[in-house]
């Protein structure tokens, strides 16, 4: 019934969710959306193999005209960490609901905290539950389906993807709004404030630090073995 309420009108949804949601309904919606996540990693290792990624005729033009600029054995290395890597991107995408669900609430509670708010954080964990299980069911589940890469198909599952994405982004608003009793602007603040400091400054430093492993490699020309 939560989720119906969710879907018909969110500020409605939000507010019961957060008043009588509970957690195991949270976590058992959380598990059967993590489930279709794992199909639907199933579903993009099959159809988008990391030798194509690599080598094949739709790779990307920057891994081309890279592989081209430093030439072939020094481009091994760069191969050579995505291969390795590539498992470990299949099974945060199995995953993805369950950090999305933890991390997201526990963005949310601490960007609140820094700006001075104090409320439980159990409410808002219940609802980002619900909210992440009736987002990424039909994301996943469209993936998994249609499948990954450049068909017509995927191209389909990724617009859904989107849309889930920025329904999730909003639900979260309107829940910061409630929980914190926030009026819109400033909620929206947090929202942001959350999704900056640690999402995307983290996911920068990783980034870099791939980056500066991959230099460091090429400059002292390290070739796997």
């Amino acid at each position: 019934m939560e989720l119906v309420a969710l879907i018909r009108s969110p500020r409605r949804g939000v507010t019961t969710i957060l008043a009588g949601g509970r957690l195991p309904v949270a976590v058992g919606l959380v598990v059967l959306a993590t489930a279709i996540a794992a199909l639907n990693a199933a579903r993009f290792a099959a159809d988008v193999p990391v030798a194509s990624v690599l080598y094949g005729e739709g790779r990307s033009p920057a891994i081309a005209s890279f592989i081209d600029a430093v030439g072939r054995e020094r481009a091994e290395v760069v191969v050579y960490l995505i291969e390795q890597a590539w498992t470990a991107v299949i099974v945060v995408t199995a995953f993805s609901p369950l950090l999305v669900w933890i991390l997201g609430a526990t963005a949310v509670h601490a960007a609140a905290r820094l700006d001075g708010l104090r409320r439980p954080l159990r409410p808002m964990f219940v609802l980002l539950g619900y909210a992440t299980a009736l987002t990424r069911v039909p994301a996943d589940g469209a993936a998994a389906l249609l499948g990954s890469g450049r068909t017509a198909g995927a191209q389909v599952a990724q617009l859904i993807g989107t849309v889930c994405l920025a329904w999730l982004a909003f639900i979260t608003w309107r829940a910061i709004e409630a929980h914190y009793g926030l009026p819109p602007r400033r909620a929206f603040i947090v929202l942001v404030f959350a999704i900056v400091a640690f999402y995307v400054v983290p996911l920068v430093l990783i980034i870099a630090s791939v980056v500066v492993l991959v230099i460091a490699a090429v400059v002292l020309e390290y070739v796997p073995r």
